[in-house]
């Protein structure tokens, strides 16, 4: 930490995560605030600051009566509640703040960090009636927050996370109150947490605490009721990648899909390269039930990955654009697989179709199959002339790229 400046490092795919929601919050807020709060490195890390998001507070009305919490609360409850809440009416986004923390706090604090806070709402802006210390539940999740601004230091005690000693003050073990993904149960009765290198006891601070409870913001929803969340060794590549699969229709297209466009929508859209962040693979981190018996699912994780040569190909600015132009997944499909030789083959059968006068059923089959974006004949042979340049490119690129010379 250097002057309220918090550079945070990539590590493993929930801590990623967990920063990557952080980051749409920090996002939501500067538009509000009209402040930018957080910057990225091209070594990999990002630097944020959320003193001043800390320090000043907003007000919530609930009952004619007034409660001030931090803006990283306020922001952080409603950013929550818009991606977790089902939005059935257009009236629903003129609610009330205190009506949305309400809708959001128990999905929050029951089916994803369950036990972290009281998921009961009744407390939410009420303390209990038979309780004259415990304060309403608003309050100790603004308390929480506002422990991040001071040192709070608990013997030797090491985040393991980002290997610093201060902020243990609430909830320092590692178990499902963090994470339902990977932390077990805690207490006597539960199953001692040694999901990492067999370590019983997982130390981990109050700010990397909040980090993960972020986590839900990162995972994009598909119609599957699956989620996922795109993983790299950058948080720049991270951010804008999840950025785009979270603006591409979700019609059910396959993951390959949705990560192969959300990179061409990188290299077209911001004209920006992955650099070095090409040798590298970039996966996805799939969550998803699991049918474990007829009346019990269980949340289950799963991996997909792009070879580091064909995120390399996709963040070439021509290759990107074509298959941008031509618009089919069937060539999105054997570019991902690395068939580049089926673009010629299908190139070669496509342009004998289309200049016949008369087309069989088969014909006509191929071209429906093939087809579902260019439906006019000048269309496709236009995208078929895309898919010979595009084969060019491709074999341009593998020539000079020394990744493919490895990899032959």
């Amino acid at each position: 930490m250097n002057g309220g400046n918090i550079k945070l490092y990539p590590s493993n795919w929930l801590y990623n995560a967990g920063v990557v929601g952080l980051l749409r919050v920090l996002e939501r807020s500067g538009k509000w605030i009209n402040q930018n709060f957080f910057k990225f490195e091209e070594s990999g890390e990002v630097i944020i600051n959320i003193d001043e998001l800390i320090s000043n507070e907003e007000e919530i009305e609930c009952d004619s009566k007034k409660f001030r919490i931090s803006k990283l609360g306020f922001y952080w409850l409603l950013e929550s509640w818009e991606q977790l809440v089902d939005k059935k009416e257009s009236k629903d986004s003129d609610k009330k703040s205190s009506e949305k923390i309400k809708e959001v706090w128990g999905k929050l604090f029951n089916t994803w960090y369950r036990g972290f806070f009281n998921a009961n709402t009744k407390y939410l802006f009420k303390p209990p009636e038979r309780s004259k210390e415990s304060k309403e539940l608003i309050y100790q999740l603004d308390c929480f927050l506002k422990s991040f601004d001071g040192e709070n230091f608990d013997g030797e005690n090491i985040c393991s996370f980002c290997s610093r000693k201060f902020n243990f003050a609430y909830k320092n073990v590692f178990t499902s109150e963090h994470s339902k993904f990977l932390g077990a149960s805690k207490g006597v009765r539960g199953v001692p947490n040694s999901f990492w290198n067999f370590n019983p006891e997982l130390y981990i601070c109050n700010f990397c605490s909040f980090v993960l409870l972020n986590c839900h913001l990162a995972f994009t929803p598909l119609p599957d009721d699956s989620e996922i969340f795109i993983n790299a060794p950058s948080f720049k590549v991270m951010y804008y990648l999840n950025k785009y699969v979270q603006s591409l229709p979700k019609d059910g297209k396959k993951i390959k899909h949705l990560l192969g466009m959300s990179l061409i929508e990188f290299s077209t859209k911001l004209k920006a390269q992955l650099g070095l962040w090409t040798s590298m693979n970039i996966e996805v981190v799939i969550k998803y039930k699991y049918k474990k018996d007829a009346n019990k699912y269980e949340d289950k994780i799963d991996f997909f990955s792009l070879p580091a040569e064909i995120v390399s190909l996709l963040n070439d600015h021509e290759i990107s654009s074509l298959i941008y132009q031509i618009g089919e997944f069937k060539v999105l499909d054997i570019v991902l697989d690395g068939k580049f030789n089926k673009l010629i083959e299908d190139a070669y059968r496509l342009m004998k179709i289309l200049t016949k006068d008369q087309r069989s059923e088969a014909d006509k089959e191929f071209l429906n199959e093939y087809f579902k974006k260019n439906q006019k004949d000048d269309e496709r042979k236009k995208a078929v002339q895309n898919m010979l340049k595009l084969y060019a490119l491709i074999e341009e690129k593998i020539r000079g790229n020394s990744l493919w010379k490895a990899r032959s």
